[in-house]
């Protein structure tokens, strides 16, 4: 069967993050089981300030640099070197001050034995921005098995120097391995960024890439806008990280629990319950990642009915795929959290955020769907409101005795679904969801009956354990798998 490109590309991108994002989930298990909950948690702290930073440097331009590229390709070598000049410059700052401000930086996150590690971010604060952009210049080009391909290098080499320098630096004290497994963040953005470089000189890019070109201010200025937008949207979830790397140990300490406590219960939300909770959102992700560049160019072009067309498919697979993955991470955290990575305390929270994989989906496609239509600040007003409530949530609730867990899931989740409502309302999908009103709940009744199903098998078979969970779980697996491909067999075919 002969797929659309649309499809392919979807499927070529989830592929890959499903690859890169199962080598993570090995490095954040291996974290977990070498150095514990309190080094997985002071490792998430000094990612939380190394995404703000990273951020701050590169912010929205690759995206933006896409979408501008998708339009105007021959114009994007050229726009490329501009900006790699000025990510180049800020990023040498940026590392800079990284490094000399490193103590401040960890008294300010109040875990001052985290001086080295942020140390140790200081190479990749300098190398990671210029990969990103260049990622963006691919992206405008539709060239995603480059981009992919590359994704896996720079995966592989970072997780791979983490499992080798882990074990070589613990016995030195947490602190220095949480920075010996930061190292090889800088390494592996230097090969991918290479890798890139000689896939695109055996693809033959070069002879295109170096024309010159005219009203080259007017593109520049153009993708700088655009950037400044996503940028203020995107950068408002990385500070949220970051405040809440400073807030929640602080609320947490005022419930009684000690430093260590707090650390350790942060590190099981962010580094176990957060990660599994995202990670079936690579498919949306990767949706949104293809999805972007076909949907802008529909709009500018004035294609209306295309543009709909695209919508309604990508809001119909992710409310499944979000109902697929909610129901999966709610009925198998406890196997989750006990097998994988040997942790049951992380059941508990694992289970609160089952349903962010539909509330995530549901916001990236639909801030891609705005941001298509050149309505920039409705994604940063609706996210700007859930972080405020995600605070407030978090200041009161966590200080609360036996509240923790509880009040970072709800934190979460509230930020997620304000932002996902306030897109809604702009796009007018709620009226799109009335008149499919019967079909989506549809869904819902089968993914109900389904689990249902399998857990009256998984009963039957109780006496045969583990027997009995790869039995509730290839049932589950191949219930869904059946389900999508009937439900969305038509996609295949256009």
């Amino acid at each position: 069967m002969k797929l659309p490109l649309l499809v392919k590309q979807t499927l070529l991108r989830a592929n890959t993050m499903i690859v890169v994002k199962s080598v993570g989930l090995f490095g954040k298990v291996f974290i977990t089981r070498t150095m514990g909950v309190e080094g997985m948690g002071l490792y998430q702290l000094t990612y939380f300030f190394y995404a703000l930073v990273l951020m701050i440097i590169s912010g929205g331009l690759p995206t933006a640099l896409a979408m501008y590229i998708s339009s105007h390709p021959s114009r994007g070598w050229a726009l490329f070197k501009k900006f790699s000049v000025i990510v180049l410059l800020i990023g040498a700052i940026c590392s800079l001050l990284t490094y000399s401000l490193s103590s401040r930086i960890a008294s300010l996150l109040h875990y001052p034995q985290l001086d080295f590690a942020i140390q140790c971010l200081a190479p990749a604060i300098f190398a990671v921005p210029l990969l990103s952009l260049l990622r963006g210049y691919l992206q405008g080009l539709e060239k995603y098995g480059i981009i992919a391909l590359s994704e896996l290098v720079e995966q592989l080499v970072r997780i791979g120097s983490l499992v080798i320098l882990i074990p070589i630096f613990i016995s030195s004290g947490l602190q220095v391995a949480v920075g010996a497994a930061i190292l090889g963040t800088s390494l592996a953005a230097i090969l991918a960024f290479a890798f890139i470089i000689v896939m695109m000189k055996y693809k033959q890019h070069g002879g295109s890439l170096s024309a010159a070109l005219p009203d080259m201010n007017s593109g520049f200025l153009t993708v700088a806008k655009v950037s400044l937008m996503i940028t203020l949207t995107r950068l408002l979830v990385p500070a949220s990280d970051f405040v809440d790397a400073m807030i929640i140990p602080q609320r947490l300490q005022a419930s009684g629990l000690s430093s260590g406590e707090a650390v350790q219960m942060l590190g099981v939300f962010s580094g176990i319950a957060l990660v599994v909770a995202y990670m079936p959102t690579l498919f949306t992700a990767a949706l949104t990642h293809t999805l972007t560049m076909r949907i802008s160019s529909d709009w500018i072009n004035e294609r209306f009915q295309h543009f709909y067309e695209k919508r309604n498919k990508a809001i119909n697979l992710t409310w499944v795929w979000g109902w697929v993955s909610s129901w999966f991470i709610f009925n198998f955290s406890p196997e989750i959290a006990q097998f994988l990575f040997r942790v049951p305390s992380a059941e508990t929270s694992i289970k609160l955020l089952s349903l962010l994989p539909l509330i995530v989906g549901f916001r990236e496609i639909t801030t891609s769907l705005l941001w298509a239509q050149n309505q920039k600040r409705a994604p940063l007003i609706g996210l700007a409101f859930g972080i405020m409530t995600n605070f407030s949530i978090l200041y009161v609730v966590a200080a609360q005795p036996g509240l923790g867990y509880l009040s970072m899931s709800l934190g979460v989740i509230a930020m997620e679904l304000i932002a996902t409502l306030c897109n809604f309302k702009v796009l007018r999908l709620f009226q799109y969801f009335k008149s499919r009103i019967v079909l989506f709940l549809l869904d819902l009744l089968y993914f109900e009956l389904l689990i249902i199903v399998c857990t009256w098998c998984s009963n039957m078979m109780l006496n045969y354990q583990p027997y009995s969970i790869i039995a509730e779980l290839l049932l589950y697996l191949i219930g869904s798998a059946l389900y999508i491909k009937f439900r969305f067999k038509g996609l295949l075919k256009d």
